[in-house]
């Protein structure tokens, strides 16, 4: 499979893409072993051409200028489209270009993650018009990450303490909260350093360490992200990426 994704930044690039893998893994033993030695066998991501492995979400208007004929503009089935969903529209274009180039092997999905921050029904409710769209004119899969508040709730899911002082962090915030912050991430709301922010939260229970970050999103078990992950949105884009 050829896929693309358009992010934010690097972790949210690096989150999504194992996690993609992660899901794959589990659809057969055969994918997992194939993975394992020759990865490209499976799925290979088409970078920007700018030395990225992803297309950068905050570009994605360049990104237009210098592969599209022009930027595309207008409503969504005669409704003006929501937070996100011109962004969204631009995207799926560029990939439909992408697939439209002489020599190029065709795309096969496009995954796009997108912090929700704060305003997730307005957010989901844009990036659906510009699915809903899109699906009628390109042959590619769309898969749609829509972490809320942010990619921060979804690594909060996987954080099980392995040591005495990551057990006493974790109930350190569990009661400065009220509620424990793993299970129920979609409850952190704030943003910044306030009590309720997930990234100052994910900073207190990792200590700052990424690659304790890392084994949060590597190491749980995908039922467990899923089941904590339900409020936040990674249910749903571990499900879309099984489905499509």
């Amino acid at each position: 499979m050829r896929l693309v994704a358009f992010c934010e930044a690097p972790s949210d690039f690096l989150l999504a893409s194992v996690l993609v893998d992660r899901v794959l893994r589990a659809h057969a033993s055969w994918i997992s072993d194939v993975l394992d030695v020759a990865p490209e066998g499976i799925r290979t991501w088409i970078g920007d051409g700018e030395g990225r492995d992803f297309f950068d979400i905050h570009r994605v208007s360049e990104y237009a200028l210098q592969r599209l004929p022009r930027v595309p503009q207008g409503h969504f089935n005669g409704l003006p489209g929501a937070p996100g969903a011109l962004m969204a529209r631009t995207a799926f274009r560029i990939v439909r270009s992408l697939n439209n180039a002489a020599n190029v092997d065709k795309i096969d999905g496009v995954v796009l993650v997108w912090d929700m921050d704060g305003q997730a029904a307005d957010r989901k409710r844009g990036l659906d018009q510009a699915r809903a769209e899109a699906q009628k004119l390109v042959p590619f899969q769309i898969i749609l990450g829509r972490p809320d508040r942010m990619r921060e709730a979804w690594v909060l899911a996987g954080f099980d303490p392995q040591t005495p002082d990551e057990r006493d962090r974790l109930d350190d915030e569990r009661q400065q909260l009220g509620f424990h912050p793993c299970t129920e991430a979609h409850r952190l709301t704030a943003t910044g350093t306030a009590k309720r922010s997930p990234k100052r939260v994910l900073a207190v229970l990792t200590g700052g360490d990424r690659g304790r970050e890392a084994q949060c999103w590597t190491h749980t078990a995908l039922a467990t992200l899923r089941e904590r992950g339900a409020g936040s949105g990674l249910a749903d884009f571990l499900d879309e990426v099984a489905q499509r």
